[in-house]
């Protein structure tokens, strides 16, 4: 037994297995653009949490257990990197 997809009818001179494709196609895309912008914000936010660390004040690296040192390491990696 076959189901008939009556939500959006193939457009004119389109087969409904063409339609079809197109739908998955369409759906595939807005994946592929929906996962890289997701990793462009988990960028975004890794460089803007670094920034703010190299920011922070001795004394304030002191409070969360960080040296300079460690605070300048981990603040000057490239956003990409983990």
């Amino acid at each position: 037994m076959h189901t008939i997809d009556t939500a959006t009818p193939p457009r004119p001179g389109m087969s409904a297995p063409a339609a079809t494709s197109l739908r998955v196609a369409a759906r595939w895309v807005l994946a592929v653009l929906s996962s890289v912008f997701e990793i462009l914000m988990t960028w975004h936010e890794k460089s803007r949490q670094r920034r703010q660390l190299l920011a922070l004040s001795d004394d304030m690296l002191k409070d969360i257990g960080i040296s300079r040192a460690d605070a300048h390491y981990e603040g000057s990696k490239p956003f990409w990197r983990t």
